[in-house]
């Protein structure tokens, strides 16, 4: 079975890349030919299908130049990416398309091609795109859905996008095109949503629930029998942006200054976060910059329990999934679909969203039961182990494939 896996970005950039790398490499020890289709990128991984791959564009920054014009043009429909994937779909015979984020850089021209060609399509759902103008079901600090049964105006009205009304102009005319030309409805076949949460937002708003089910994301479960015994250090590590939840964080450390905490990764907001932890002489708190593959791995297993404080829906929760495989509590927010897997006193703790008091009693509450938290850990790698099963995902993957093709 010949599989064509799309996605914008063909290196380790965020989870959704975690996930399609993960997914590949699944496929591919299971028998299955994976073919890729992506944008072009020094950072890319090698393969011999990059001279398919779309040039790239920067959207990073909103503007008015002719390659500002040329990339919000793209973000609507892409004739590039269209000609680039009829000469793959010429040269190579494909069974089934699974799209991952496609949005902007590729954009769902690519849609009609592949249903010209009769091919099923499955989309992973990674985020809210399908509903939000700015993925996130976020801005000005807290959890917005005004955008609910197509007031996409709201994104402008809000500067959503990158604080910028030209930004939030162009994902406003994006979701209205392509909501009016029913891109998505008429062309993908099935969608996969990892939690009950991203499928019920989905049904909410609109969606037919007959092409949606729910998978949840699979893990490398790590080694057998680990003992989830408490190391040294709380740890958070993904993406430092205001969503994520870290500022409650840094103000619950402010009060444990007895406790250390690790913070592994990078983003937009960093040098924020630096500056508090200098300003308020928080010399317990360590930011050890990215972290990925046994380096990662190496600081999970040696952390008491690891911080998951989004102030933002989350679809899943896979710094959640991979902490459970290393067998470790988690202390997270009740927030999108992170109580899926957090079940609070069973394999973590919960707190309210954006409230860093309660972050703060949870975390001195879990403190004074070490014993408490080794046995959450225990279920929560238990939890993994039956849930987050890599053969289990393919066996159930590989039947919705096989209905669709």
């Amino acid at each position: 079975m010949n599989i064509l896996q799309i996605n914008k970005f063909y290196y380790l950039k965020g989870g959704a890349e975690r996930y399609y790398f993960n997914l590949s490499d699944l496929l591919v020890k299971r028998g299955l030919r994976v073919i890729p289709f992506a944008m072009e990128d020094i950072k890319n991984e090698p393969t011999p299908y990059k001279k398919y791959f779309v040039s790239p564009i920067n959207i990073e920054k909103a503007g008015f130049s002719w390659q500002d014009v040329k990339a919000a043009g793209r973000i609507l429909y892409s004739w590039e990416a269209q000609r680039k994937l009829k000469n793959l779909l010429a040269d190579e015979k494909i069974d089934l398309a699974h799209i991952h984020n496609i949005y902007h850089q590729i954009s769902p021209s690519i849609l009609t091609v592949l249903k010209d060609k009769k091919i099923p399509i499955v989309m992973s759902v990674h985020d809210f795109k399908l509903l939000c103008p700015v993925y996130s079901f976020f801005t000005e600090g807290e959890v917005c859905e005004r955008c609910k049964v197509n007031k996409f105006y709201n994104c402008v009205l809000h500067r959503c996008a990158k604080n910028s009304y030209a930004a939030s102009k162009v994902n406003m005319v994006e979701m209205y095109l392509h909501r009016l030309l029913k891109i998505y409805r008429n062309n993908i076949d099935l969608y996969i949503c990892p939690s009950e949460f991203v499928r019920n937002k989905l049904v909410e708003y609109g969606w037919p629930g007959k092409k949606i089910i729910v998978l949840p994301h699979f893990v490398n479960l790590g080694i057998k029998n680990l003992s989830s015994q408490a190391g040294e250090y709380a740890l958070y590590f993904g993406r430092l942006i205001k969503e994520k939840g870290l500022m409650d964080l840094l103000k619950a450390y402010q009060y444990l200054k007895n406790d250390r905490l690790m913070i592994a990764g990078t983003g937009p907001h960093e040098n924020i976060y630096k500056n508090f932890v200098k300003k308020n002489n928080l010399n317990n708190i360590e930011f050890v910059g990215y972290l990925a593959g046994e380096n990662l791995t190496k600081a999970i297993r040696g952390a008491k329990y690891v911080m998951v404080p989004s102030r933002n829906y989350e679809t899943f929760g896979l710094t959640i999934a991979e902490s459970f495989a290393q067998g470790k509590t988690v202390i997270a927010s009740d927030i999108g679909a992170l109580p899926e897997l957090v079940k609070h006193g069973q394999t973590g703790m919960l707190f309210k969203a954006g409230d860093w008091r309660d972050l703060k009693n949870k975390i001195i509450e879990i403190g004074k039961e070490p014993d408490r938290a080794q046995k959450m850990g225990e279920n929560a790698k238990q939890f993994a182990e039956i849930n987050l099963d890599s053969e289990q995902y393919y066996t159930k993957l590989i039947t919705e494939y096989n209905k669709l093709i």
